[in-house]
């Protein structure tokens, strides 16, 4: 018989039957998910209650909860159900281990904790993995897979648990994804290492729901356990649109904050964000030429942007720590992580540059530093001796603006770990880490910070403990603001899931608006729509020229633009207040982002628009057409290269193209762009265009890395290398017009330096527009 206990079912002796294999002695039902575990501890159902439909990969194992002992993956091999406490009593006959493993049975999901282990500690207690028949949809991170109809998941349900699939052959325990996609569907599974506190208590979630309900399920399993379950502006963060606003990367202080927020607010952007507002890491001091009164100087600027309805954020590199840190000058704490240590095996005077230790291990490898911490010295050494007596050889004493000061033999001696970026980190375990985030709690607590970027989060993995620290450190931080903050991930962990507003992935630096990681943002969406997770384009510039890449204009902003609208997407504007004065377009990309992130905002775009604005390739135009309505066009920039190249003496170069215009006859536009020269005295003299054998020449004289911008009118305007108008210039004749279909283009000027730069047109051809709104 079936014996109902909470939503759980007992099959034993009781009812007169005798476990055996394949034998289920625990069946745990939630509304829409049936689990059953057998008597050898295995799963042996994941079925969906209303279809009756298994889940459960056939064939495949599948045990409850392994340990991994003697660095091999352990399964159980016997298991009975305590009904009065509500175990499973698992055993390990081969290891002489035990494991009572608390369960529960509730609407959304069913719980599993590991509430006590006999016959000594494993290595790590492992969920799973748990096999499934599901691979369309495999969500890596989240711990979900589904299909068109439905959805199991797993949720870890503290950080001391993590989310990654361990092997159960051999002695390689995988640190992997949470879900992973297999030739028979996909599997499911978490585990937490002995290193991180102990593995008693390690307690997972595991639910089946329909797979239009995943997200949602998961949101009832935060409140109802106790997970994170932020909140912004009264919605849950993961489904509220603020979690994908865009918002204003760059500088501001007491001096200028004004000047900022009257740009975000021609943007429409409702955050700025500080892209480097620390002096220190590790303290977080402020920069006191921006906030001459640290703290109070931020506050001010906080209040100032509140009152517009502007959030303030700031980016830091989490628990990485500077240099000229207070942790580490003038004298360095004792607390720094270490990759190692050893001892002195002699005495050494102030000035030693050869230091002997009794063991080289942990300086074998230098690291970026090569920061060694004796006593309350820091050095930097350059090498270590390949054999006995072990040196530590060209050491430099005083490293950092410690004192260089005379140690003793059998005198602790400690590598400390760093990273590339030439930073140390916090040890783990003895406080120093809490220091930080107090740190950051109160700063943010006090002034009012509203949203922060958790940036190299990985380095906290690097010397132990795996990834249980930057679990510890994120909800540290979250447990203490006393507001909501938006937080982007650097990089995205299971537990972390739960805390984090979004990532915000893909950096633009030194290359042109569309070559900037392109294809790696649009895969992250893709990422983000498996993972159920806001989505976000990553960093944009709005930057002035330099010798290789163009100042931002206003096509490359509509560029960025409308992939946001495909994806429904936010994305950050990195800039500067000098970027943003000396760029001659920055009022026009600031009204473009107002209005295309305010359709966005809308749901104004139906889902076959989405789907073209997604397009790498396209490019799009949008104008406002009054009050909650925009005028949508396609558009095609064909860019046409002249070499400059000589013919013959007196001859003067022409080039030729043939342009292909898909849309209807318009109006000549085009902007000509004269390339950077070596040659100072370079310049092209009165620029003639044809269209069609149209000609048209202005009379002027444009030199390197000047543009002739013409919007189909007779007059154009001549813009320095960051579109700052120099002066209006007319053509001699009215300018022809762009047919339907192929024609021919010509361009030809005059040389009037030594050489005859590069020259580039863009012809813009835009296409009918549609109307946008609801």
């Amino acid at each position: 018989m079936l014996v109902h206990t909470m939503g759980i079912m007992l099959i034993g002796q009781a009812a007169g039957l005798s476990p055996g294999t394949g034998d289920v002695v625990l069946a745990m039902e939630t509304a829409t998910l049936r689990v059953d575990v057998n008597a050898q501890g295995r799963v042996a159902a994941l079925r969906d209650r209303a279809s009756g439909k298994e889940y459960l990969a056939p064939g495949q194992p599948a045990p409850l909860v392994s340990l991994v002992v003697d660095g091999a993956v352990r399964a159980p091999t016997a298991a009975e159900y305590d009904a009065a406490a509500q175990e499973l009593l698992l055993t390990y006959g081969d290891v002489g281990r035990a494991a009572r493993v608390a369960v529960a049975a509730k609407p959304t999901h069913v719980t599993l904790t590991l509430a006590s282990l006999a016959g000594g500690p494993p290595h790590d207690a492992v969920w799973g993995p748990y096999p499934t028949t599901i691979g369309e949809t495999v969500g890596e991170t989240v711990g979900v897979v589904r299909d068109g109809a439905f959805a199991i998941g797993i949720q870890a349900l503290n950080g001391k648990t993590i989310g990654g699939v361990v092997s159960q052959h051999g002695a390689q325990v995988g640190r992997g994804n949470t879900a992973s996609r297999t030739d028979f569907g996909s599997v499911i599974g978490a585990y937490t290492p002995e290193a991180e506190g102990g593995v008693v208590g390690s307690s997972v979630a595991l639910f089946g729901c329909k797979a239009a309900d995943a997200l949602v399920t998961i949101g009832e399993i935060e409140i109802v356990e106790g997970l994170p379950h932020p909140m912004l502006n009264g919605v849950w963060a993961k489904v509220s649109p603020d979690a994908t606003l865009s918002y204003l990367i760059t500088p501001f202080g007491d001096g200028d904050i004004e000047q900022v927020l009257a740009r975000a607010n021609e943007a429409g952007l409702r955050y700025i964000y500080h892209p480097g507002p620390f002096r220190t890491w590790g303290h977080f001091e402020l920069n006191p030429g921006e906030f001459p009164d640290g703290d109070a100087s931020l506050k001010r600027c906080v209040d100032k942007a509140e009152a517009e309805g502007i959030g303030v954020g700031v980016h830091t590199l989490t628990a990485f720590i500077t240099t000229n840190d207070p942790y580490v000058t003038p004298v360095p704490d004792a607390r720094l992580a270490r990759w190692g240590s050893s001892t002195l095996s002699g005495d050494i005077d102030e000035a030693a540059t050869e230091i002997a230790v009794e063991s080289p291990d942990a300086f074998r490898d230098r690291g970026t530093l090569a920061a060694v911490i004796v006593g309350s010295e820091l050095l930097q050494y350059e090498s270590v001796t390949d054999a006995e007596p072990w040196t530590l050889k060209g050491c430099k004493r005083g490293a950092f603006g410690t004192k260089a000061s005379a140690h003793s033999a059998g005198d602790d001696i400690g590598h400390l770990a760093d990273h590339a970026y030439r930073t140390l980190f916090p040890g783990i375990g003895n406080g120093m880490m809490e220091e930080m985030t107090r740190r950051l709690v109160e700063l943010f607590d006090t002034t009012g910070l509203r949203q922060i970027s958790f940036d190299g989060l990985e380095g906290l993995s690097q010397y132990g403990w795996g990834e249980y620290p930057r679990n510890l450190f994120v909800k540290q931080c979250y447990d203490g603001w006393n507001r909501e903050v938006i937080n982007d991930a650097s990089n995205l962990l299971h537990y972390l899931w739960h805390i984090h507003t979004r990532m915000n992935w893909g950096e633009p630096w030194g290359k042109s608006t569309r070559e900037g990681m392109p294809e790696y943002r649009f895969q992250n969406q893709d990422y983000f729509e498996r993972n159920l997770f806001p989505k976000m384009l990553g960093w944009f510039q709005l930057r002035l020229a330099s010798r290789d890449v163009e100042a931002t204009a206003l096509d490359d902003m509509e560029w960025v633009l409308s992939k946001a609208a495909g994806y429904d997407a936010g994305f950050a504007l990195s800039t500067s207040p000098g970027e943003m004065s000396g760029n001659g377009q920055t009022p026009a990309v600031l009204a473009a982002v107002k209005a295309w992130e305010a359709a966005r905002h809308e749901g104004a775009f139906s889902g076959e628009q989405m789907a073209r604005l997604r397009d790498g390739k396209s490019e799009w135009h949008l104008e406002p057409d009054g009050a909650a309505a925009w005028r949508l066009q396609p558009a095609r920039f064909a860019c046409l290269e002249a070499s400059g190249e000589r013919l013959q003496p007196g001859q003067p170069p022409v080039s030729e193209w043939e342009l292909d215009n898909p849309y209807g006859e318009q109006p000549f536009t085009f902007v000509l762009r004269v390339l950077a020269s070596d040659d100072a005295s370079a310049s092209i003299d009165q620029p003639s265009i044809s269209v069609g054998g149209r000609e048209v020449t202005f009379h002027t004289t444009l030199k390197p890395q000047q543009y002739l911008v013409c919007e189909g009118t007779r007059e154009a305007k001549v813009c320095d290398a960051n579109w700052n108008v120099l002066a209006i210039v007319a053509a001699d004749t009215d300018l022809p017009t762009v047919a339907a279909g192929k024609q021919t283009v010509t361009f030809a000027s005059v040389a009037t330096g030594g050489t005859l730069p590069q020259t580039t047109i863009t012809v813009r051809l835009y296409g009918d527009a549609e109307r946008v709104g609801r």
